[in-house]
């Protein structure tokens, strides 16, 4: 979900003549306007150039804050474009490191938070750049390095999330009170016609300037808090509190509790009730309707994606958390790994159910394959990090048969968001996404087909995943560069040189491509991703680190030697 902007009304361009350099603070407002919508104009054919508008006008409300430091409006517009251009990754590739960039979009939040410490919209957003900013480390980084400072971000954004409902609801409850207060007493003077009162009130109240039709003035536009406004940011509390929980250490079983019992009242409590408030359309205004959490396979952004409701985005958000929980009490030794795989099928089962019967393309269902995925993908990792994946453990093919089943679930979910009518109408960045999945998706199946204990369908798989997971990441790398997505488009290129060194092995060749050369640190930095989440052996990432880094024959390295030498496979 973006950031929630406030409407501003716009000065009248017929009112005066515009002077060369901006004096009030209107002025400002109205040039950094221009020149974002400029910026508007280039955006799909031109992202450099569509750059330096956004940059100026940045330039042009930090002027404006120079001058008039005090200024809400420019604080905020200011804030809210800064976020904006971290969410397209063409804009991300032009300016540079998107950490770098969240971390000034979260300076401006702050600033806007001191000129209006209650204002909901900044909680709100302020809370949804912390979260965007936590995710952005993780991704860059291992949990070892990045766990610690996107735990901070991540408490911080919860409890603003937290805030702001209460805020909300506070707001909400007293606007029905007043209404039907107002409803009673039109009914005891005779029935005053409610709609033409209701119409006069919102003229009224549109506005937070007692002076908006004087030329040349810019007002904020207020906007009532719906119960819809409110299950909106229910749904962003769930989904950073769901990303939180998989941050914990075991020794925070306290905190983690708490958490949870936070996120089952907006889930099991809120949540319906506000559902039930919100009344059910028939049709939906495109302009209305705002993308699901996805997690990490669900970065829409661009319109074709935004085509879900709000009770849609809740619905997943609350089986994402159920999830998460359920992989945080696998982690704590609550439950086993037959338990986890059940859990997780019966909180996604109610919405993978729902698939469109006319074969046509469905964004709320298109998030719930994405988000059924990941948590699919997810279990897989969380039982390669159990003490019983050893092969002295009496579970071990038990543990290796629920992964292999939860990974060719999450393969064929993705595979369908990968094919008609989906790809067509998924944009190019969430399908790099949904390509990367697939590549380790693939390679972590082929990691379990190397157990002494793996059976026999998976050993003789083993040259097909290797050989699916290098198409898949390339595939990846292609969509990720029509994105312009940089960094994806590394991460991508790094994982496919990594598919195609162990495929080399396998096949016993002690061939070093050209295109590998170079891109070692790339590569060390997705191998050490790639092992913390169990998709690769950590003998197998050692044997392609050396390779790589030392020019050895592929053959001639212990870890990649016990792929060559596999009969019935290797734990690692």
């Amino acid at each position: 979900m973006p950031p929630k902007k406030k409407d501003f009304l716009k000065p009248n361009a017929k009112a005066k003549a515009k002077s060369q350099e901006p004096q009030t603070e209107n002025d400002f407002l109205e040039a950094a306007d221009e020149f974002e919508q400029a910026a508007g104009k280039w955006r799909a054919g031109d992202a450099a150039k569509a750059t330096r508008f956004f940059n100026r006008a940045i330039d042009m409300y930090n002027a404006g804050l120079q001058k008039y430091p005090r200024s809400f409006d420019l604080a905020y517009n200011k804030a809210n474009l800064e976020y904006n251009m971290t969410e397209d990754p063409r804009i991300v590739s032009a300016l540079g490191s998107k950490i770098i960039l969240l971390e000034e979009t979260l300076l401006s939040h702050r600033l806007a938070a001191t000129l209006d410490e209650e204002n909901t919209d900044v909680l709100f957003n302020t809370a949804q750049v912390l979260t965007s900013l936590a995710e952005a480390l993780l991704e860059q980084g291992t949990q070892e390095t990045a766990k610690a400072p996107s735990r901070g971000l991540l408490e911080e954004a919860v409890a603003l999330f937290t805030k702001c409902i209460a805020s909300q609801q506070q707001e909400y409850e007293q606007t029905q009170t007043e209404f039907a207060h107002a409803q009673l007493e039109q009914e005891s003077e005779g029935g005053v016609a409610l709609e033409r009162e209701e119409s006069q009130d919102q003229d009224g109240m549109e506005t937070s300037s007692t002076s908006s039709d004087a030329p040349g003035q810019w007002a904020t536009v207020l906007e009532p808090v719906t119960a819809e406004t409110i299950l909106e940011t229910c749904t962003a509390q769930l989904g950073a509190l769901t990303s939180l929980l998989g941050l914990y250490d075991p020794s925070d079983l306290a905190i983690v509790e708490e958490r949870v019992q936070m996120g089952l009242d907006t889930a099991d409590n809120k949540t319906p009730v506000l559902m039930g408030l919100i009344q059910d359309k028939t049709s939906i205004d495109a302009e209305e309707l705002t993308p699901g959490p996805t997690l990490s396979i669900g970065s829409a952004s661009t319109p074709e994606d935004v085509k879900t409701t709000a009770k849609d985005d809740a619905l997943l958000a609350v089986a994402s958390f159920k999830a998460t929980i359920a992989e945080v009490v696998y982690r704590n030794g609550q439950s086993d790994a037959n338990q986890l795989a059940s859990q997780i099928e019966n909180v996604f089962a109610p919405l993978t159910n729902n698939s469109p019967a006319d074969n046509s393309f469905d964004a709320a269902f298109a998030n719930v394959l994405s988000s059924y995925s990941d948590a699919l993908i997810d279990l897989a990792s969380a039982i390669s990090d159990s003490p019983n994946y050893t092969t002295s453990s009496p579970d071990l093919l038990s543990n290796l048969d629920t992964q292999w089943t939860a990974l060719t679930t999450a393969q064929a979910n993705l595979t369908k968001l990968s094919s008609p009518p989906c790809n067509t109408s998924l944009s190019a960045s969430r399908l790099a996404d949904i390509y990367l999945a697939r590549g380790d998706s693939d390679l972590f199946r082929f990691r379990i087909s190397l157990f002494s204990v793996a059976k026999a369908a998976w050993v003789k798989s083993k040259p097909v995943l290797l050989g699916n997971a290098g198409v898949f990441y390339r595939g990846a790398r292609t969509y990720a560069e029509k994105a312009g997505a940089l960094d994806v488009h590394k991460t991508a290129d790094a994982k496919a040189i990594v598919a195609e060194v162990l495929k080399e092995a396998l096949g016993g060749s002690g061939e070093k491509k050209a295109q590998w050369k170079g891109k070692q640190e790339d590569v060390v930095k997705a191998l050490e991703q790639m092992v913390e989440e169990g998709i690769v052996g950590s003998e197998d990432a050692e044997g392609v680190m050396l390779s790589l880094q030392q020019g050895l024959p592929l053959h001639s390295i212990s870890g990649i030697r016990y792929i060559l030498q596999i009969q019935g496979g290797v734990a690692s």
